[in-house]
């Protein structure tokens, strides 16, 4: 029985997949085992599992496309360990990922989310320009602690910190490790209509269980690239905005600070949303891609009725984008002084 699962959901990309289990392998903890669940049909990914010739990398063929949460839980079933590691393909991990990890739940026993930080590493200039960070790596570590910083939260004080970046300005749930309990307890990887926001809806619900310990280490990155969910699937983006806050708010209905946390929740979709939608603008209009899709999303995300607050800042940030940091800048300064 190994102590740690690492849970694979893969799909036809079998070089990203290699790069991503070798990053496994040099781990200087050595007691987990690697589950790979393969959504294609013609199992392209088992020649990759075989090729790592070790035992703990287990190959399973799904035997048609599930999707990616379906895999993912697929991968949950499947697996043996105490501790599980829920990892996608292209998110490779660095060697000492799982020895801070498990040191770290020693450390600190009892919570049921233990996380570390991460780093994007970009792939392509023009990637590099659209979400403004440089080619190669982008670290997200927290700027207010030293590298190495221990934090330990209660489940509303990390959900109070979680959905305002106060703990990162980034999250990657492949670089955190949840106890296998909590996490079926909690009903596995939230599935509620899109991968869309999944990792947050993953971490902020098992932080909701016990609590959360974070080190201000950078434990894995995830690749930013030309093939990223997000890009294509415009349709999905009001599926996540009603379905998210919705999904989370009954999962969490059990918190005392229920109703604090659903303001949050909100919040945090609102902004997102606001940001995706921006982004999107600016890929299609730098791609001279017609975006018949994204007129129709913008027209969906903002008829919900949580939504239509944003759709001033919104269109600020698509017309005027430098106006509109300036004006964020701003704001966070009088916050400060007053």
């Amino acid at each position: 029985m190994p102590l740690v699962s690492f849970c694979f959901t893969t799909f036809k990309r079998g070089n990203i997949l290699k790069s991503t289990l070798e990053s496994i392998k040099r781990q200087t903890f050595l007691d987990y085992e690697v589950i790979v669940s393969d959504n294609d049909p013609d199992c392209s990914g088992r020649s990759v599992v075989e090729e790592m010739q070790d035992e703990r990398f287990k190959y399973f063929p799904n035997g048609a496309n599930l999707g990616m949460k379906p895999s993912f839980n697929k991968s949950l079933e499947r697996s043996n360990g105490e501790f599980i590691v829920m990892i996608a393909d292209d998110d490779p991990v660095y060697h000492d990922m799982l020895e801070t990890l498990v040191r770290l739940q020693k450390d600190y026993p009892g919570y049921g989310l233990y996380m570390g930080g991460s780093d994007w590493y970009c792939t392509d200039p023009k990637v590099a320009k659209l979400y403004k960070i440089n080619v190669g790596t982008n670290s997200w570590l927290s700027n207010e602690h030293e590298v190495n910083f221990v934090q330990a939260f209660s489940p509303f004080d990390f959900l109070k910190r979680f959905f305002t970046f106060k703990i990162f300005s980034s999250y990657l749930w492949s670089t955190c490790m949840v106890k296998k309990e909590v996490l079926v307890q909690m009903g596995g990887v939230p599935d509620y209509g899109t991968p869309f926001l999944g990792d947050y809806a993953y971490l902020s619900l098992m932080g909701s269980h016990s609590g959360c310990v974070v080190i201000n280490k950078s434990l894995g990155c995830q690749t930013i690239h030309l093939e990223n969910f997000g890009r294509n699937q415009n349709e999905q983006i009001a599926t996540a905005a009603r379905n998210f806050p919705a999904y989370l708010s009954q999962r969490m209905s059990a918190l005392p600070e229920r109703e604090n946390i659903k303001e949050y929740i909100l919040s945090f979709v609102g902004l997102w949303v606001v940001s995706h939608l921006s982004f999107l603008h600016n890929y299609f209009k730098s791609e001279k891609v017609k975006a018949d899709t994204l007129s129709q999303a913008e027209k969906e995300v903002f008829a919900i009725n949580f939504m239509k607050k944003y759709r001033f800042k919104y269109e600020l940030k698509k017309r005027s984008p430098a106006l509109h940091d300036q004006l964020v800048l701003l704001k966070k300064r009088l916050k400060g002084k007053y």
